[in-house]
């Protein structure tokens, strides 16, 4: 009998693989068995169709997107954010990228350290301190860095 511990490592391998899926999906591969990729073009297609139906051919969200996502929602909350707001605001983030907007939050630069600009005089702030709705804000900024 397995345990819980060995069945979600064999899960996160067969999902770290799209090839393994693919030969789970032939019929003609024993589905405990567990064989080297039937070719390469097996696993290419798992990585393809991991993606096919996000963007930029649907809303979804893509591989890329989603960990750029969760780099994000973490950057935030160690930057002073709630969950919550970390995860509106890396999703809001998203639809940016897609857009190709070039305004950027407090919450993305280096300077910012929770609720205040370590370069405020770049950035034209006549005081240090920031307010959470402004850390959320896209803006232009002349002293963002990333």
């Amino acid at each position: 009998m397995l345990d819980l511990a060995t069945l979600k490592a064999r899960a996160a391998d067969r999902l770290a693989n799209p090839a393994t899926l693919a030969n789970a999906a032939n019929p003609a591969n024993p589905a405990n068995q567990q064989d080297a990729p039937i070719s390469q073009l097996a696993a290419l297609a798992g990585l393809a169709a991991s993606d096919a139906w996000c963007w930029p051919h649907a809303e979804a969200m893509n591989g890329a997107e989603l960990q750029t996502f969760a780099a994000r929602v973490q950057l935030f909350i160690r930057r002073g954010a709630d969950e919550s707001v970390a995860e509106n605001l890396a999703d809001r983030l998203v639809i940016r990228d897609r857009q190709r907007d070039h305004r950027r939050t407090c919450l993305e630069c280096q300077h910012y350290r929770h609720g205040r600009c370590g370069n405020r005089l770049r950035a034209g702030l006549h005081s240090a301190e920031i307010g959470p709705d402004l850390a959320v804000l896209l803006q232009h900024c002349g002293g963002f860095a990333s």
